[in-house]
């Protein structure tokens, strides 16, 4: 359900790098959605355009990426003089840098883009939950406002939630894990849960459920078109085959059931897959089932389980 691609997770980190005295545990701010907070530099506040924080008056930004714990080492072996020489970034120095529950590199680098040069830190911080990536941004003629120290100070007070506060933090709740557990929260909207002992789960080696909240609703004349294609988005599957795709309700709510049969991407295992969608007026949630194909059987009633306990907070 969920690979790791080194190539992609390299070109994401790559492009997040080209774009006051330490505070209390109790003042770190976890932009909307986030599962990675941290306490801004003074002057800094939430950005509306991305994840992170951002100074307009002196066209300063605090990024925020988050990746798979397993995205650290490739990001980490990436980042090369070289290969930031090819975004244009050059490179200062790269060094240990100490956090509290994660381990962390800091890169210092200047990257000229026209005629303004930019001061760019990027600290590559990991626990065994996730990856961050968090790049501060800073014009060369700013850099009275956002000295080294406090850059610094700012980013050793970065912190990761823990998967039950990011659990927590969703716009929904799961009325009936039925034996699963949750493994990650994403981007404040989706969460993925499992049933086994891995917390990475690469392919089909566990069951995979995953729930997610999209905006907008589609017309009732095209809800069939609207799940298939949003089950042909699906990743790490490949040779899909639709089984079936017709209307139902759903806690009382319209809803549409897709199921088919397919092979992992990684391996060629067969994986049966159940997608069902929730309708609101302005949104829908979308639920999606992973399991070996012998597997299926045995697991649909507690993956309905899921689906049903599913409610709004």
């Amino acid at each position: 359900m969920r690979r790791l691609l080194t190539a992609a997770v390299l070109a994401v980190a790559l492009t997040a790098a080209a774009i006051a005295s330490p505070a209390r545990a109790a003042d770190v701010t976890f932009p909307r959605g986030s599962a990675i907070g941290l306490v801004p530099p003074p002057g800094m506040s939430e950005s509306q355009a991305f994840t992170g924080f951002e100074d307009l008056g002196h066209t300063a930004a605090l990024v925020i990426a988050e990746m798979p714990a397993e995205a650290f080492d490739p990001i980490e072996a990436g980042f090369t003089s070289s290969a930031l020489a090819s975004k244009g970034i050059e490179l200062e120095k790269r060094e240990p840098f100490e956090l509290k529950g994660g381990k962390g590199v800091l890169f210092t680098a200047r990257q000229t883009v026209g005629s303004a040069t930019f001061r760019k830190w990027v600290l590559l911080a990991g626990n065994d939950a996730m990856t961050a990536l968090v790049t501060m941004q800073v014009p060369e003629g700013e850099i009275a406002a956002y000295p080294d120290a406090v850059v610094r100070a700012a980013l050793a007070t970065l912190t990761f939630r823990s998967v039950q506060n990011q659990v927590d933090a969703l716009p929904f709740v799961m009325g009936n894990l039925a034996g699963f557990r949750p493994i990650r929260a994403i981007a404040g909207n989706t969460l993925l849960l499992t049933d086994g002992p891995k917390d990475v789960v690469d392919g089909a080696e566990q069951p995979i459920f995953v729930v997610s909240i999209g905006s907008g609703a589609p017309r009732e004349d095209d809800r069939r078109q609207f799940a298939i294609r949003a089950l042909s988005t699906l990743p790490g599957v490949k040779e899909m085959r639709l089984e079936r795709a017709e209307p139902l309700r759903i806690s009382g709510q319209p809803g549409f059931e897709v199921m088919a049969t397919a092979a992992d991407a990684k391996t060629g295992q067969p994986v049966k897959i159940v997608q069902w969608l929730r309708f609101g007026p302005t949104a829908y949630v979308r639920m999606v089932g992973v399991t070996k194909l012998d597997a299926f059987p045995d697991l649909y009633d507690r993956l309905r389980a899921l689906r049903d306990g599913l409610e709004s907070r």
